[in-house]
């Protein structure tokens, strides 16, 4: 596979939706570039995790029953908290300057390394679908497929660092809602992973 190939593959990959893209753009919309920024740090580190493994020959080991379904319950429970964490708050609790981003969301690397570690979408990129082509050049085809990824979130940054200044208080709560719904819905859709890694 070229090198310009695996890095669409990995701009592909990683602004398709999941838990990860939509946590960065919904702190980015809510609290700015910082915030967003501060949020992709925790993603990165959990594709650096993600990339050793590859690097290092070990790739199988997110292949196996029992690593999956240990990540998927823990990413859907925490994924679920997170869900309701985000309905249950009020409109007048919704921090829109970024002043307030400290006093919102301290955890913000950490929520997301968390995240990109427990999510199945993630393990099967990396261990499916890229594993295959890294084979020739392996630190040269890592840093690519890094680059890529790195590059489909800091366009999402970038594009969501410019609409926040056009979105009022009350499109902010709705934001939290839809986002409260969609990690739900995520959180629903681990579980279906287990149920189905079971049943293989």
């Amino acid at each position: 596979m070229s090198l310009l190939t695996l890095f669409l593959l990995a701009y592909v990959g990683a602004i398709t939706p999941g838990p990860d893209i939509l946590l960065v753009m919904r702190n980015t919309l809510l609290f700015g570039f910082i915030q967003g920024v501060k949020v992709f740090s925790g993603i990165a580190s959990g594709w650096i995790v993600y990339l050793g493994v590859l690097y290092f020959g070990f790739g199988y080991f997110f292949n196996g029953k029992v690593t999956q379904i240990v990540l998927s319950i823990f990413g859907a429970v925490y994924l679920a908290y997170i869900a309701f964490m985000l309905f249950k708050k009020s409109a007048t609790h919704i921090a829109v300057q970024d002043s307030k981003v400290s006093k919102e969301s301290p955890d913000t690397y950490l929520k997301a390394l968390i995240i990109n570690l427990s999510n199945p979408k993630a393990i099967l990129f990396f261990s499916v679908i890229v594993a295959p082509f890294i084979e020739s050049n392996p630190l040269v085809s890592l840093s690519v497929l890094f680059c890529g990824l790195s590059s489909a979130f800091f366009s999402i940054i970038l594009i969501a660092t410019f609409f926040r200044n056009l979105i009022c208080d009350k499109v902010f709560h709705i934001i939290d809602k839809v986002c409260s719904i969609l990690f739900a819905c995520f959180a629903l859709l681990l579980l279906y992973h287990v149920y189905d890694v079971f049943k293989s």
